[in-house]
């Protein structure tokens, strides 16, 4: 009897090692193919993740047909033509910048800001009337035609090559430096570029623009360039080489 009882002991301890060692490959080849799909979904997850990140596309530009240099070297064409709107009282912009402007204007009365236009759209022959009483005053002063000539095209663009006669550019509230200084000077320089437009002609950039600072004048380029040019810090000549326009 005491035999009989060692003999299946035995028996059984035969079983259960042959069942264990007949299942194995099969329970680390499950395990280890579990492993690797799991490992496989984090890397696909995570390739699509990386994927659609990197091809997310740039937002559109609006209104890219106001991104271009109007000036002494980019003058505008012989045929150039104004569609011009009211912006505020008897003064004019191109159409299609107006209702920016507009609605800037109304966004600064709001905060209590009060925006005013001393100067818009030109004609060239205003220009040129403009250019004329720039020279004499500066010959009146004592300088040689040549020197008041060189003086005069410093504040005033020759005509033809003044955004003003693109009818995208204003002139706002004071035609003097110290205008920088004042609540609506910070107004425009916080929000301006939420409208479309920058300030063309900043401090300390005459040798790009060609054009000494003028805190007071403003120009329409569209909403995103705008954007984009108010985070670089770059002027509207160096943005537009950026971009090979």
């Amino acid at each position: 009897m005491k035999k009989e009882f060692v003999f299946l002991i035995a028996l059984s301890l035969c079983l259960i090692t042959l069942v264990f060692f007949t299942t194995l490959p099969g329970r680390l080849r499950a395990d280890k193919a579990a492993e690797s799909s799991q490992s496989t979904s984090e890397t696909t997850t995570e390739t699509t993740l990386q994927t659609t990140v990197a091809t997310e596309p740039e937002p559109e530009a609006d209104n890219p047909w106001a991104l271009y240099v109007v000036s002494e070297k980019h003058p505008l064409p012989d045929d150039f033509k104004v569609y011009p709107k009211k912006i505020q009282g008897d003064y004019e912009m191109d159409y299609r910048a107006a209702n920016y402007f507009i609605d800037m204007v109304n966004a600064a009365a709001e905060d209590g800001i009060e925006i005013k236009v001393v100067s818009a759209l030109r004609t060239i022959e205003y220009q040129k009337n403009l250019l004329d009483r720039e020279i004499a005053s500066f010959k009146a002063q004592g300088y040689s035609d040549e020197e008041a000539y060189k003086k005069a095209v410093e504040g005033v663009a020759l005509p033809g090559a003044s955004e003003h006669n693109a009818g995208l550019a204003v002139d706002l509230n004071s035609l003097e430096e110290s205008f920088e200084n004042s609540d609506e000077f910070r107004w425009l320089d916080e929000h301006a570029h939420e409208y479309g437009f920058i300030l063309r002609y900043p401090k300390d950039k005459k040798d790009i623009t060609g054009i000494y600072y003028e805190p007071w004048h403003y120009r329409f380029v569209g909403v995103y360039h705008a954007g984009k040019i108010k985070e670089s810090g770059l002027t509207l000549e160096e943005y537009c080489e950026q971009r090979g326009v």
